[in-house]
């Protein structure tokens, strides 16, 4: 009888701990957001993407991402992710995060780099170097440390249209 009472302790604790775990976690919201860039004399300007106007050959998106922790707990490995849409160019250096680093990927996100390279074949055989930018296929931020509860991170990038 104590044996079945010592059980139904434990399940009891395991159950009320895992109930509580499953309480207090991150609730990481993702917004993307973008706008056309218009640079000018005195700097730049962004205007909201309109769905009813189609983007023309050469004109540069921004797009942003703003991961907000609604949880009470911090995000643990809290790694956004985006796709460059179709029809677009990823622009070299655009990639914007503070306390962290880009990552680039030339294969929809199965293998990942900050500096992606391809093999090429040369006269004196094959050859390692940079990829072209404009043929990464996804774009990831990894950060230096959890999202904190409550906090927000900003993350951005810029294609040129084709």
């Amino acid at each position: 009888m104590r044996l079945v009472a010592r059980s139904i302790l434990v399940c009891l604790s395991v159950i009320a701990l895992t109930a509580s775990v499953a309480l207090a976690r991150p609730d990481v919201v993702l917004h993307l957001s973008g706008a056309t860039v218009q640079r000018t004399a005195s700097g730049e300007k962004l205007v909201p993407l309109d769905p009813a106007v189609k983007l023309k050959a050469g004109e540069i998106v921004r797009w942003t991402i703003v991961g907000n922790n609604k949880g009470s707990d911090p995000a643990l490995h809290f790694t956004p992710v985006d796709k460059i849409p179709a029809g677009t160019a990823y622009i070299a250096g655009t990639a914007t995060i503070t306390g962290g680093r880009p990552e680039f990927s030339l294969d929809e996100g199965k293998t990942w780099s900050p500096k992606p390279m391809v093999v090429i074949q040369s006269p004196a055989g094959p050859v390692s170097r940079p990829a072209d930018p404009s043929s990464f296929t996804n774009i990831r931020w990894i950060a230096d440390k959890s999202l904190a509860p409550k906090a927000s991170a900003r993350f951005s990038f810029e294609v040129r249209v084709k």
